[in-house]
């Protein structure tokens, strides 16, 4: 107890807010990141010219520094990695073999994921080469230090989460394939898709299965990014004929191994696939972009028990400080309706002030203490 009010953990915060039981406040951490350009431009406008980004987030004051948890490492991608190595540079390009085995054109101006120029999977026959490498009991995808890491991730009062970055049914045959061969294969080759998309089920179920054995994971996350400005890359049919089966397999299995809390990160207007997401077992999405016309107070009002994160336009930090304020005035009411982390949509750009991301900071800060989840 503390001034008569409760105090929680990083930990117990996030993990009563998403069951919808009484808490002090939602968490106040740095969703999405910052692009390092940004020290760049602030140094020149008032933050100390030593400061690194750990210092930044300190110095906005973050739960847990601005991480999201303790993030537990697991091997559950392409398994040995291939190499990267760079194959050759043009501008702000670099064309790379990357560690599925594809090659993939990253930028060195810009903190983008790389985008998948070819993939390793062309046929059947590359894709048994590929699906040697995506069995759950290959040597090494349970690191060595397993046992440690789970100790310190007990001990750490945060919240404990894994998987993350391509590990969704779409996510990763996306980087295996590249989008426009995904596209293509759902209508010239379904059974090579449906082969693909069990295999990594198979990987993720047993894998993870065999994690939670271990220690208890507070959330898992899917990453899918699979929609756009207009809506869904595939339609809601394939995403019921080829994702939901196995969404549903892969989240029956880790919530019967304790975890409970099952989040979605995908881009884009995510509205005509929510109701599939939560049918086969998530709880969380992940980030709602708001410049597609996304409003996450309708959202609220549609799914009272879905758990959200994000939602606010970062692009509003681009213009004045009234445009902040205006964007800022939803937020109260979605703190108050619970199993909501407030934070941006995307990324702080280079194109947002450093006057701009203060205040933006300030005022969310005083809105996530004052706002209490019922």
């Amino acid at each position: 107890m503390n001034g008569g009010k409760l105090m929680y953990s990083n930990k117990e915060r996030f993990v009563r807010l998403f069951a919808g039981e009484p808490v002090d406040r939602a968490p106040f951490v740095n969703l999405l990141g910052i692009w390092g350009s940004c020290l760049v431009r602030w140094k020149n406008e008032g933050l100390s010219k030593d400061a690194s980004m750990d210092d930044l987030c300190k110095m906005v004051g973050f739960d847990s520094d601005g991480r999201r948890g303790y993030y537990l490492h697991v091997n559950g991608l392409v398994w040995p990695e291939y190499d990267e190595k760079e194959i050759k540079q043009e501008d702000n390009k670099i064309w790379f073999t990357n560690k599925m085995g594809g090659i993939s054109i990253n930028y060195t101006d810009q903190p983008f994921i790389p985008l998948v120029f070819e993939g390793a999977v062309k046929d059947r026959k590359s894709w048994e080469k590929i699906k040697e490498r995506l069995l759950w009991d290959t040597p090494g995808r349970l690191p060595g230090y397993l046992d440690e890491a789970c100790k310190n991730a007990e001990n750490s009062g945060e919240p404990i989460y894994t998987a993350d970055l391509y590990y969704g049914f779409f996510g990763l045959p996306r980087e295996l394939l590249g989008l426009e061969e995904l596209a293509r294969m759902f209508y010239d080759d379904p059974g090579l898709l449906h082969d693909i998309m069990d295999t990594l089920c198979e990987l993720w179920v047993n894998l993870y299965t065999a994690v939670l054995k271990k220690i208890k994971l507070d959330y898992y996350i899917i990453w899918e990014d699979m929609c756009g400005k207009n809506g869904p890359l595939i339609s809601p049919s394939f995403f019921r004929d080829f994702m939901l089966p196995r969404y549903k397999r892969l989240t029956e299995a880790l919530k019967g191994g304790g975890c409970k809390n099952i989040m979605v990160d995908s881009d884009g207007d995510v509205r005509e696939l929510l109701p599939l997401w939560i049918e086969g077992g998530v709880n969380i999405m992940f980030p709602f972009e708001t410049q597609f016309g996304l409003d996450i107070t309708e959202i609220r009002k549609k799914y009272t028990e879905l758990g959200m994160v994000g939602g606010i336009n970062k692009l509003a930090l681009e213009g004045e400080r009234w445009t902040i304020d205006n964007e800022l005035k939803k937020i109260p009411f979605i703190l108050e309706s619970g199993r909501y982390i407030p934070g941006l949509d995307h990324g702080i750009t280079h194109d947002v002030s450093w006057d701009n991301f203060r205040y933006f900071f300030d005022r969310l800060r005083e809105l996530i203490w004052k706002y209490k989840p019922n």
